[in-house]
């Protein structure tokens, strides 16, 4: 059971790490001439702590943000979803920690000693999901199938075949593929009743096209948690879609109006700060995570006192078409509605081309030549679910907007993660320096 700490008790505990921090000469010279941030409002004027930052200032480039010397830690990678992949470092007791708090996460779904879990994360590259598991199954202590993604995809479904597991964990992508694997090749798991995944938000038609091939199993978020910070937020059995307790014993977290720069009102989204209550070798004060969410009033029916929260996306997951947005979610309800033969895996390219702007959707199908008869109707699907584009096509200032099948598995994965990266924004590769 998580622990809980009112907001009074969780702000002297940030006040015990950002004091730890002082030890650290990055934030002995960031925090110079700041107050002691001794309530809230003098803790809301401590500058934030930026991707870039901790990407300049981390072990092996800098040893600043360190507390203390590089024994008897642990080194992790992020899988550089927000930009390139940062480095954090730990000692072993705060891993400890940080698994055993992820463990607590995994116990509300009902796993038990019987349980066989297929640990389905990539391994290497310092990413810590896989290693994680696997201390986190040990806490559990249930049955761990460490098959990994690292392995050619037909001999990971063998394998889930042959051994049957109870329980997959890996990324959304690596469950979609799954299930279009599984929809060509006949591969069928009957004992599989929770899905879990970690990474990003698995979107609602990405979880009804795993159930069209896998069953209708349980499909949870194994918790809202990064290798920088750890775990942000869990899922208890009554949590709606995207929503999650914040662990208030180990994360300060915070929700900013990015406008005003001052807390969120509940319903109103805002950008997640969060301050790691656990770490002090390598502190993490008031870390822009490039997520946005909403507190929720309403307490939960559980009971559990922890507070509620409902991500809303990350920072820039969408992408600006004339004088508005496009949500990627409206690729995800056009594909599921061209139904069966196409995935969602896909990519959406977003380049200038002589003044006039290209859309192009990448999508991955087991027979890519006879899913092309389908480009239309998926392209009308966006166009009427993003008004934006087809006023852009009619207007001329949208050039094309082609959709392509490819084989599966043929979209480039992060070498880190193994997950694919639905946005791909040209115009903001070439604006960067």
């Amino acid at each position: 059971m998580f622990g809980h700490l009112s907001p009074a008790e969780a702000q002297q505990r940030a006040l015990a790490v950002y004091e730890a921090a002082l030890g650290a000469p990055y934030y002995a010279a960031k925090y110079a001439g700041c107050a002691p941030p001794l309530d809230a409002a003098a803790w809301r004027r401590l500058p934030l702590l930026t991707h870039q930052e901790l990407y300049d200032n981390t072990y092996p480039r800098s040893t600043g943000m360190l507390t203390q010397p590089v024994a008897g830690m642990i080194v992790l990678s992020t899988g550089g979803t927000s930009g390139v992949a940062r480095y954090t470092v730990m000692t072993h007791a705060e891993w400890e920690r940080f698994v055993a708090t992820q463990a607590e996460a995994m116990r509300l779904f009902g796993i038990a000693p019987t349980d066989r879990i297929a640990n389905l994360f990539v391994a290497g590259h310092l990413w810590p999901s896989f290693v994680a598991a696997h201390d986190v199954i040990r806490y559990l202590g249930a049955v761990h199938l460490p098959i990994s993604a690292n392995i050619p995809p037909e001999e990971m479904a063998r394998l889930c075949a042959e051994f049957d597991p109870t329980v997959m964990i890996s990324l959304p992508t690596a469950f979609i593929f799954l299930a279009d694997l599984g929809r060509k090749q006949g591969y069928r798991f009957p004992s599989l009743r929770l899905i879990g995944y970690v990474g990003e938000q698995m979107s609602e038609e990405a979880q009804r096209h795993v159930r069209g091939v896998l069953g209708d199993v349980a499909i949870k978020p194994l918790a809202y948690s990064s290798a920088d910070a750890g775990l942000m937020g869990y899922q208890c059995t009554q949590a709606a879609f995207a929503t999650y307790h914040l662990p208030t014993d180990f994360q300060y977290v915070e929700i900013l109006d990015p406008e005003a720069h001052a807390p969120a009102p509940p319903g109103q989204t805002g950008e997640v700060i969060v301050t790691n209550l656990a770490r002090q070798s390598m502190p993490i004060v008031r870390y822009q995570m490039g997520d946005l969410a909403a507190w929720l009033d309403a307490p939960c029916p559980c009971g559990d006192p922890n507070p509620l929260f409902r991500l809303a996306g990350r920072a820039g997951d969408d992408f600006k078409v004339g004088g508005g947005f496009i949500s990627m979610r409206v690729f995800d309800q056009a594909l599921e509605a061209a139904g069966p033969a196409v995935s969602l895996n896909y990519q959406v390219e977003v380049a200038d081309l002589d003044n006039q702007m290209e859309i192009r959707l990448k999508v991955e199908a087991a027979e890519p030549e006879q899913a092309q008869a389908l480009a239309g109707q998926v392209r009308d699907g966006v166009c009427q679910r993003a008004p934006l584009i087809a006023e852009g096509l009619e207007k001329r200032y949208i050039r094309d907007f082609p959709v392509e099948f490819v084989p599966l598995g043929s979209l480039p994965r992060s070498p880190i993660t193994g997950k694919v990266k639905r946005l791909v924004d040209q115009r903001v590769i070439a604006a960067q320096p």
